[in-house]
């Protein structure tokens, strides 16, 4: 048999069963993933039924409330009645059979005989001892509904943590399956150097043996090699080879031949050295892709948290503040109308009197429009944060656009504001600020943020890193700081460095900064391309410079300038997420 025959039947059978591993690897694992899916879209809906029965549950209880107080909103009574049982029905279809959903069914119905008692008592006068009744009535069953309800939101999410341990165990599966393959293509490569390459190396170590003895001089030499295949050929035409050339000029040319073929056995080298190379470099190229793939993945992830955590926050949060501003109106007018019974009527009953000093009145009109102040500041901070959010993260925001640098950087500040307070573990950060007066900066703003973030999430590290090995009054006589300035340069670009005083960096760290996986933390705390994938978002999409200044004990600075405006817009690509 031939070597070229040889070497198709093996690598045809090697192929063919890597091939029939990949495809049983690709369907067990397509069903088990969609398996999955349908489970963790079926555990989703639970879980927004059972959120959304809750939600209905506190409007409903909200309306009897204040049904109870006000006498009026009987429609919205009937409308909460509805989105509750709209959202239970939900619920029983998705969790059939579950006794929670039976017991929540026979609790609200109390609340609703509750609501059809006030609905028909509606026209009397209620005192404020059948008010009272009423509360306590409706916070009983509302506790009992929401212990029930509270089960069943936490079996929903068991479940979701199930799932997600099943889709672990799926890619445990594809894990072992690639290691099997690999095994398998190891064992393939053993055998196949064991019935092909090792008699082949032998044959040929034989031959080059009676080369060197016809070059000695050995004539009468010959080999005895019996592969069947196109070396066995070769050692017969050496040893006619070795016949002949004693006799006549021919022996000279067959040598000739053989030094033809040693060079080309040279160049079969040379190349296969220039193939390592190559194979280096796409290995460089790979390395660089899984980095960005995995900063897209989890930037996307992020991006869709942030969004949907500002849009679930805004909401409640427009609903508090609109209401807490009616509420002010509604309690200034009640105490208005206080002091006027008051004034019309100074002398108050004993009963009245008395509860007038068990409930201190004065301090209630005093401390009153203060609260509701109070919340209306607090509603006003949480728009501002949900605000900063959508600024940081700015998902609709894909192409180039003119923003304020300053906008963004005090967005990162705002997210970033927890680590930079006092806590027992880590002292406290200064931030300090230099701002210039910049225009509008040409941009991709969502990911221009993602470097600042990085950049100031390594700062935060490495001080608190150092701090740990500092005493309390070393880091009360030089407290750390970050300090961030903007400057517009005259030739239309736009600078942001942003410093820290911490331990610094060696010249040897210094260089490899920007390299991919390269990090100085501890194992488990960083992957390395935070750095990598800031270099790339400024220099390659931005025509920008991204530089570092720092030495050992003098702490470091980084420098991020790009121009006022893009001469060409870079190719767009998903926000890339931070990594600590």
């Amino acid at each position: 048999m031939k070597i070229s025959t040889k070497l198709l039947t093996s690598s045809a059978v090697s192929v063919g069963l890597v091939v029939a591993i990949l495809i049983g690897n690709t369907v067990v694992v397509q069903q088990i993933k969609e398996t999955v899916r349908e489970k963790s879209n079926g555990t989703a809906e639970t879980i927004k039924a059972a959120l959304a029965a809750d939600n209905a549950l506190k409007s409903e209880i909200i309306t009897l409330k204040d049904f109870v107080l006000f006498q009026k909103q009987n429609a919205e009574i009937e409308k909460s009645h509805a989105e509750f049982i709209q959202a239970l029905d939900e619920l029983e279809r998705l969790m059939p059979n579950t006794p929670e959903i039976s017991v929540i069914r026979t609790r609200h119905q109390f609340l609703r005989r509750i609501a059809t008692q006030l609905i028909e008592q509606s026209s009397s006068q209620n005192n404020v001892e059948n008010s009272q009744l009423y509360f306590r009535s409706i916070n009983s069953f509302n506790r009992d509904i929401k212990l029930f309800l509270d089960q069943l939101i936490k079996r929903a999410d068991d479940q979701r943590l199930a799932v997600a341990q099943d889709l672990e165990n799926l890619h445990q599966v594809q894990r072992i399956i690639s290691f099997v393959v690999v095994a398998v293509i190891l064992m393939l490569m053993v055998g196949e150097f064991m019935l092909i390459w090792q008699p082949t190396i032998k044959s040929l170590q034989n031959l080059q043996t009676g080369t060197s003895e016809i070059a000695t001089g050995n004539f009468e030499y010959r080999l005895n090699i019996l592969t069947g295949d196109e070396i066995e050929d070769l050692a017969k035409a050496f040893n006619h080879m070795a016949v002949k050339l004693a006799k006549s000029h021919e022996t000279l040319i067959k040598n000739t031949e053989l030094t033809h073929m040693n060079q080309r056995l040279e160049l079969e080298i040379a190349e296969r050295k220039q193939a390592e190379l190559e194979l280096q470099i796409a290995l460089q190229e790979l390395q660089s892709t899984q980095a960005q793939l995995i900063q897209t993945e989890k930037m996307s992830s992020l991006g869709q948290l942030v969004a949907g955590v500002a849009h679930e926050i805004n909401n409640p949060v427009n609903f508090i503040y609109g209401n807490v501003t009616h509420a002010n109106e509604y309690t200034k007018e009640l105490l208005q109308l206080i002091r006027l019974y008051q004034e019309e009527f100074p002398n108050a009953s004993p009963t009245i009197q008395a509860k007038i000093d068990d409930m201190d009145l004065e301090f209630i009109q005093e401390d009153l429009p203060k609260i509701l102040g109070s919340m209306t500041m607090g509603s006003q901070r949480i728009q501002q944060i949900v605000l900063s959010l959508r600024n940081f993260s700015r998902l609709d925001e894909a192409e180039m656009k003119a923003v304020d640098i300053h906008e963004g950087i005090e967005s990162t500040l705002l997210i970033l504001q927890n680590r930079f307070k006092a806590k027992p573990e880590n002292a406290k950060i200064d931030i300090l600020k230099e701002y210039g007066e910049l225009p509008l900066v040409e941009c991709h703003a969502g990911q221009l943020n993602q470097v600042f973030l990085n950049i100031i999430n390594n700062a935060i590290d490495a001080l608190n890193s150092y701090n740990a090995e500092r005493s309390p009054q070393e880091i009360a006589n030089d407290p750390s700081y970050i300090k961030i300035t903007t400057q517009l340069l005259k030739n239309e670009r736009v600078v942001v460095r942003i410093a820290d005083n911490g331990p610094g960096m060696t010249e040897k760290v210094k260089q490899k900064l920007f390299d991919p996986f390269f990090t100085t933390k501890p194992v488990g705390q960083g992957t390395g391309l935070g750095l990598s994938i800031s270099y790339q978002i400024i220099v390659e999409k931005h025509s920008g410079v991204l530089r570092c200044e720092s030495e050992l004990g003098k702490g470091c600075e980084f420098w991020i300038e790009i121009p006022l405006h893009q001469q060409a817009t870079p190719a767009s690509t998903v926000p890339i997420q931070a990594i600590a």
